[in-house]
């Protein structure tokens, strides 16, 4: 399965729909050439953007926690069989201390996976310092590891969909192929199709395969276990899953680029509503 260091080996199931970078790539410097040194970490902007969300959710978290048990205290301390009121709303403050405590959990583990996130193309090896949480629906290891590039044999990626409450989300995720078998989850872009969607990897996987002279595996589309939300109950496919049909695919791709665009609409219909409601 997906969360332990090594994976099954996957099986090549044809080219996705739509890709970032081809998977004839293998190079434009022969293996033995010398490039400088590149050490890779995410922007700081995305790791503070990242530690403000766990901040504000931790404060709001906790503020709702206060109003809770300041609600129970009035309702202990008041005449028996006044109100039931109190206590609904002190249990519906409870629930929704746990969901936004649940909430900033999810946050903070991909806090973790943002800042502890490191990769080091060296002239003959690279250095992986994989923190847990560098995916959200995979649950891979920490791991920290100095891979000879004579040890490695491709890096393959795929198109993942995962579809909760009628919406779709779209990821690619990449994986270190090693020549013993041995597969390791690197890392995953998220939102594609969206205009929210990243693509911090894919120049530092270009240079990777290029350096060692290695081919980039394109695996094609496979359709995961959303859960609630992507948060609760997410659940992702085995690596050696067979890619989905063409129709599939692009019916997957379609969904996530209108889920996206739903996403943007209902962000500015928010906006537009507090500025109409702040200055009226």
């Amino acid at each position: 399965m997906l969360g332990c260091a090594t994976y099954s080996r996957a099986r090549i199931v044809g080219r996705p729909i739509m890709n970032a970078i081809s998977d004839t790539a293998t190079g434009g410097a022969p293996h033995g050439a010398v490039r400088a040194r590149r050490v890779f970490r995410l922007p700081l902007a995305t790791r503070l953007l990242a530690l403000f969300g766990v901040t504000f959710g931790a404060v709001l978290t906790s503020t709702i926690i206060v109003l809770a048990v300041f609600v129970f205290t009035i309702h202990s301390s008041s005449e028996p069989g006044s109100t039931t009121a109190q206590w609904v709303l002190s249990l519906f403050m409870t629930a929704c201390a746990g969901f936004m405590g649940a909430l900033t959990g999810y946050v903070w583990r991909d806090l973790r996976g943002k800042w502890g996130l490191r990769v080091v193309l060296d002239t003959d090896a690279v250095n992986l310092d994989l923190p847990t949480g560098r995916s959200l629906i995979h649950r891979p290891p920490a791991q920290h590891l100095t891979i000879p590039y004579a040890d490695i044999e491709a890096i393959e990626t795929r198109f993942e969909a995962y579809g909760t409450l009628r919406m779709e989300m779209m990821q690619r995720a990449y994986v270190l192929h090693r020549k013993s078998g041995e597969l390791i989850f690197l890392f995953e872009e998220r939102a594609l199709a969206t205009r929210m969607q990243t693509s911090m990897f894919a120049d530092l996987v270009a240079d990777l395969v290029a350096r060692v002279g290695i081919p980039l595996r394109e695996l094609g589309t496979v359709e995961g276990k959303a859960g609630l939300l992507g948060v609760w109950g997410a659940h992702a496919p085995d690596w050696a899953a067979p890619a989905l049909p063409r129709e599939r695919t692009m019916r997957l791709w379609r969904h996530a680029a209108s889920t996206g665009s739903l996403a943007i609409s209902i962000t500015i219909l928010v906006i537009l509503i507090m500025r109409y409601f702040g200055t009226g």
